[in-house]
Order: structure tokens, then sequence, then C-alpha cells
């Protein structure tokens, strides 16, 4: 999920009203959803578009179902590998107990 509605490749905006609602109880409203691609190598569908939203957010789980991958988890940086050519299609680094994606 994210409020930069600039990272859409393609968007469908959302015919109903629906919200999304975080763990710290903040609601925020989904405008539409869409595919972004936050590197040559990673393609996303189905990602929600949250205007008033600070934040990019990716589901670890979604992810590795979706791109059929794996994610490890180092102290200072990850990794994103394809569990079928066992290649690198993306990596992160670590920066106060949070992993951001190198777009």
């Amino acid at each position: 999920m994210t409020g930069n509605s600039n990272l859409f490749f393609t968007f469908q905006s959302h015919t109903t009203s629906s919200n999304v609602t975080l763990a710290d109880g903040s609601t925020f409203y989904v405008l539409g959803s869409g595919t972004i691609n936050p590197t040559p190598s990673i393609s996303l569908s189905n990602v929600l578009n949250l205007p008033k939203f600070s934040f990019n957010l990716i589901s670890v789980s979604k992810l590795t179902s979706a791109l059929n991958c794996c994610i490890s988890f180092f102290p200072n940086f990850c990794l994103f590998q394809d569990l079928t050519t066992k290649r690198i299609i993306g990596t992160g680094r670590e920066s106060e107990g949070l992993y951001y994606l190198d777009t």
C-alpha cells in the first residue's frame, strides 16, 4: 500500500468505498489499486492507493507468494531470491529496525 499515486504503472479506481485499518487503529480511505514496479525486476500488483498515507508498505507474505521468491534477512540488509532460478531479484537495507527496498 502507498500514498504516492505517481508510483502506479496501472491504476483502477474503486467503485465502492473501502477503508484499511492499520494495527494502531488508524483508518485510511482506499482510492483504488494497481501495479507498481519498484525495481526493474519486481512488479507488484493489487497495490492499494491510500491518498493520505505517508509510507509505502509491502506485505512480505504477499510478496513472496506473488513473486515465488524468498527473502533472507540479515542484520543490515535483506535479499530477495527467485525460488526457481535462484537469482537475486532485489535487495534492501536496514535502518532503525525497518528494511527498505532498494529501488
